[in-house]
């Protein structure tokens, strides 16, 4: 164990629910095996809660955990990320000869060597947090648009951090969709590899005919998530006659929006339930019950839950934008607006001979989501950059 290689996976904020947690936990499996793995966040981490909600076998013995926690007034911060981070950033930076392998599994960061870098949410600048926050509330105004405030705001968490631009080129850039990519090549004119993230999570077989007539909506109950969209596009559906209801499955991060949702749903309740407390298994056994899912978040980067939905078995609208609308790949499955979702969803739903070629279509997309083509794309990366880095470093000590 002691010789084999070190490797750095470092995550700014690990938090139960979110797609990035979750391609770290499987990044975490795919390589504890082979190589010492050493996770670097702000974080406490409780392997045993990890497990239980991504469905993963990772014991205290395979993996080492170094917290390097935020500054004391943001440590309970939803906000100032940049803040928060650079602790993290000037650690990874300062100690990157101590690993084999520095790998950020959240975004860009600058660890003073050639490293791999994978970007799940691309806020670059102006252009990209308009994409993923087009509606801002006033308080986000200051952070997610092109202000002073905002420019100050990132020159100081990159001073703090120790980062430059030169120094995020040298990195092997990784993408959770090519959407993300487009981005990334647009805005740095990075070279990247999209490898989709995966979907852990084994769906039972349930029969067509034995699944409710029922939408799921998943995922975080957060305002950038647009729930209220889904729930505006059923009700409209409902209204036209078609007996249909919705579960939204979620945990509630921001109680204020998880409130609101509450409150829009009162006259609603014989249709919409709102479930937060579902274990692992409950949720998946409860997802592959049900025949539809739907999205409402414009421009998701990439959308773990979408995939998730897809690989129980479901049909599911998203909307048009972003890394979602690789997942599903049918013009049938993406939406411009409310009236164009309400259209196509009545229109699958009128017709079997539609449903049954639309399973058969995202059945076949979901084996793109796999734990496996994840596990080998990974490895085969790491492997290749490790002994790149070490001819380099052999060049460099023969001269």
């Amino acid at each position: 164990m002691s010789n084999l290689p070190r490797i750095a996976v470092v995550h700014p904020g690990l938090v139960i629910g979110g797609g990035s947690e979750a391609c770290t936990i499987q990044l975490v499996v795919a390589l504890k095996d082979e190589y010492r793995v050493t996770i670097i966040t702000s974080t406490q981490v409780n392997l045993k809660l990890f497990n239980e909600f991504y469905n993963s076998h990772i014991s205290p013995g395979e993996v080492s955990i170094l917290r390097i926690p935020a500054p004391l007034f943001l440590r309970n911060a939803r906000r100032f990320a940049a803040m928060r981070g650079w602790r993290i950033g000037r650690y990874c930076k300062k100690n990157s000869s101590r690993f084999d392998l520095m790998f950020s599994m959240y975004g860009l960061m600058d660890f003073g060597t050639p490293s791999i870098q994978y970007i799940h949410d691309p806020m670059f600048n102006e252009h990209t947090l308009r994409l993923l926050h087009a509606n801002p509330n006033r308080w986000q105004n200051l952070f997610y648009r092109d202000t002073v405030f905002r420019k100050a705001y990132l020159r100081l968490g990159e001073y703090l951090a120790d980062f430059s631009l030169e120094g995020i080129k040298k990195n092997i850039t990784l993408v959770n969709s090519d959407w993300t990519g487009k981005l990334a090549r647009e805005t740095y004119g990075l070279e990247t590899k999209t490898i989709y993230p995966p979907v852990a999570e084994e769906f039972p077989d349930i029969p067509w005919d034995k699944r409710e007539d029922g939408f799921i909506c998943m995922g975080r109950i957060i305002p950038e998530k647009q729930i209220e969209q889904a729930i505006d596009i059923l009700t409209e559906v409902r209204t036209a006659g078609r007996n249909v209801h919705l579960h939204v499955v979620g945990r509630p991060i921001d109680v204020g929006y998880a409130q609101q949702l509450k409150k829009k749903c009162l006259d609603k309740n014989e249709w919409i339930s709102i479930e937060n407390n579902f274990s692992a298994r409950e949720k998946i056994e409860f997802v592959a019950k049900h025949k539809y899912g739907i999205h409402g978040k414009r421009n998701e980067p990439f959308g773990i839950t979408v995939a998730e939905m897809v690989k129980a078995g479901c049909i599911v609208w998203v909307p048009k934008g972003g890394g979602q609308v690789e997942i599903v790949d049918h013009p049938d499955l993406i939406y411009s607006d409310l009236d164009d979702a309400v259209s196509k969803i009545i229109s699958v739903i009128h017709s079997s001979e539609r449903q049954a070629l639309l399973r058969k279509h995202l059945a076949q997309q979901a084996g793109r989501f796999s734990t496996e083509q994840f596990k080998m794309a990974i490895r085969d990366i790491v492997r290749h950059t490790i002994a790149e880095k070490g001819r380099r470093d052999a060049g460099s000590s023969v001269t």
